[in-house]
């Protein structure tokens, strides 16, 4: 399903440099949104896997298979599933999968009834990971790779800087393959200021809750746990 999925996504890119630039582009077109644009950018293509599997693939043998041998989708992506099947109103495609699951666990729970073997081994032991797991990991190292050699860029850095940049997570992931150390304070710096600020909002509303405080506690004070938690890791 993977490969059908990227191969729907990137037909109009014929070498992988072209698919690869595509993924820059679009770290630089989304700089200008709110929250960690790598996050983002993983959430756009999820939705764009759970819309194409909607339309395109739910007929695809390969794709059936993969979503079988999985039992199905892990718990977050589950309930993506339903609530994109919910917006689009492809109902039918999403039964028509949870048939297919349907029968493929009756059919092996009876399978290991009769086999009489003890209970937690056989068939539920090769159980295969969530294929939009897979696929959001895949995506994931292309978003951190291109994040990583924009660094090198001049346009990618200012873009970044005037960023609300990254979350914690995908800080840690993409520092570690940048070696210019140049480019690594250029990152790390605008990071850093907007922490301390979000710090400073922080301490104020600790004191402003205070019973003895007469101070008015601002919107962005009383939001900054949440903003601080955001930043950590934004999914």
């Amino acid at each position: 399903m993977i490969k059908n999925i990227k191969s729907f996504i990137t037909s109009n890119f014929s070498k992988s440099g072209d698919v690869k630039n595509t993924y820059y582009t679009e770290l630089l077109e989304t700089f200008d949104t709110q929250g960690c644009v790598i996050c983002k950018l993983l959430e756009i293509s999820v939705l764009k896997y759970l819309e194409n599997l909607l339309h395109e693939f739910t007929m695809d043998p390969i794709s059936r298979r993969e979503i079988r041998e999985a039992f199905g989708y892990c718990k977050k992506h589950t309930e993506q599933l339903i609530e994109v099947t919910k917006n689009t109103n492809q109902r039918l495609s999403a039964s028509i999968v949870a048939e297919d699951l349907a029968n493929y666990f009756i059919k092996h729970s009876k399978k290991l009834l009769k086999s009489g073997i003890k209970s937690g081994t056989g068939v539920f032991k090769m159980r295969r990971s969530c294929p939009i797991c897979k696929y959001y990991s895949k995506h994931e190292k292309m978003y951190i790779s291109e994040f990583s050699k924009g660094t090198t860029k001049e346009e990618f850095l200012r873009k970044f800087e005037g960023s609300p940049g990254i979350c914690l997570e995908h800080l840690i992931k993409v520092s570690k393959s940048i070696k210019d150390r140049t480019a690594l304070k250029r990152l790390l710096k605008p990071q850093i200021a907007m922490i301390e600020e979000t710090d400073h909002e922080l301490n104020n509303f600790i004191k402003k809750f205070d019973h003895k405080s007469s101070e008015r506690i601002t919107d962005n004070e009383a939001s900054a746990w949440y903003r601080l938690f955001e930043r950590i890791n934004s999914r």
